[in-house]
């Protein structure tokens, strides 16, 4: 398989181009409808786009982006008469998932809500989408400068409201978004960006491209002042240069000692307020994770369902925390009263088997400059969403896990793609 296609559609070459196998009734059905067929993969080419492109702009149109490609993605497999959905070494793990979403619900204070909520499973399909219907490695340097280039051109549109804003607005920057998800988004685009930058092998076209594009992602991640996003950031970018080159992170440390010394004082407060134990949110947040503590106790098997836990917070939590939050600002914690003892061995095992995953094939494809560079900063992404996850609840934040899906789907592909070259 010419991994190099200029075409980059998502057509295969041969029986045995991929694990899924293009068997005979793909090839007759190419032969009986030749105009269907290469209409709906390019309506798959054009939504996957729009997908990965609005995740940075628009919740509506990439929630209709994802449906549409699920509905072009079903129509191309009846037309073939094939499954072409691949498996993958998480199977299990998702099927796991599957089951203490469904476990929880069951036995949920609230199962209706829990039921709605639920719908978050259905995001884990990305990561079969993309593994199964991304064939060439091309498709994927394309997908990831749509989203890369979105994340670059929504952190522009950041960076000029910042110099033509009013002090109001430039206080917490939000684009497009809540400022926070704006941070947790901006933080996964800057340890995507960063390995393609110091990976020895990147071109120099790609590797000046990738740089530019970091000063107003992490112009727009710095502005957004958000103390989470800030250590996300720090240990991604701190996890890849150890993997990839020690010798950066000590110009990495540097950098970021600059950035914080030269900050404004009000970026600066934030900063050392992590530390800070008296620091109003930090107390709040000490209340929130001892209530949720109290609410584990009393559903320690199966947890209280995937629901708002607001309404459990008023019951559980000292009456003087201000009653502002349907969680508890800790997704480890998030997890342990949603689903239970039972539903947080499942989910993290999960979390580590997808880390694991991504940790095999980049020691596959390391040494090139794309694949290796992405690989490892999907798993940036990961360490990255967990260090968010201490103080956020980024399991639950859709357009963020989205993107976790999606990278990791990117990644599976690319070993797909690597083993049929």
């Amino acid at each position: 398989m010419n991994t190099q296609d200029p075409g980059g559609d998502l057509r295969s070459t041969g029986e045995n181009d991929f694990p899924a196998g293009r068997n005979l009734n793909a090839f007759r059905a190419a032969e009986n409808h030749p105009l269907l067929l290469p209409v709906l993969r390019t309506a798959l080419v054009v939504c996957s786009c729009i997908f990965l492109a609005s995740t940075y702009f628009s919740i509506a149109v990439n929630s209709l982006s994802m449906g549409l490609m699920a509905a072009f993605w079903l129509a191309i497999m009846v037309v073939e008469r094939r499954w072409g959905v691949v498996r993958t070494p998480l199977d299990p793990f998702f099927f796991g998932f599957l089951v203490v979403q469904a476990v929880s619900t069951l036995f949920s204070s609230d199962p209706l809500q829990s039921l709605l909520l639920s719908k978050r499973v259905l995001l884990v399909g990305l990561v079969y989408f993309f593994a199964s219907t991304v064939l060439r490695e091309q498709q994927v340097k394309r997908l990831v400068a749509v989203l890369l280039g979105t994340a670059t051109i929504v952190a522009t549109i950041g960076v000029v409201k910042l110099i033509v804003g009013g002090p109001e607005e430039n206080v917490r920057l939000g684009i497009f978004q809540f400022y926070m998800t704006t941070s947790e988004l901006m933080t996964i685009a800057t340890v995507l960006l960063f390995p393609f930058v110091i990976h020895p092998g990147t071109p120099r076209s790609t590797r000046w491209a990738s740089l530019v594009a970091l000063v107003p992602v992490s112009i727009a991640l710095w502005a957004t002042v958000t103390r989470g996003a800030y250590l996300a950031a720090a240990c991604g970018l701190a996890f890849t240069a150890v993997v990839r080159n020690k010798k950066i992170l000590v110009p990495l440390i540097l950098i970021l000692i600059v950035v914080v010394v030269f900050a404004p004082p009000y970026v600066q407060n934030r900063i050392s307020s992590i530390v800070d134990l008296t620091h109003p949110e930090n107390i709040s947040r000490l209340m929130m994770w001892k209530a949720g503590i109290e609410i584990f106790k009393d559903h320690p098997i199966v947890g209280v369902g995937d629901i708002d836990t607001g309404l459990l917070l008023d019951r559980y939590a000292d009456p003087s925390l201000p009653r502002v939050w349907g969680h508890l600002h800790n997704t480890p914690l998030q997890i342990l009263v949603n689903y239970g003892a039972l539903g947080f061995i499942v989910i993290m095992g999960m979390f580590v088997g997808m880390f694991t995953a991504e940790w095999k094939i980049y020691t596959h494809v390391r040494e090139q400059w794309f694949k290796g560079s992405f690989a490892l900063g999907a798993m940036a992404v990961l360490i990255a969403f967990f260090v968010n996850g201490l103080t956020e609840w980024s399991f639950g934040d859709q357009e963020v896990i989205t993107l976790v899906w999606t990278t990791l789907g990117l990644v599976l592909s690319l070993k797909n793609a690597a083993a049929s070259s």
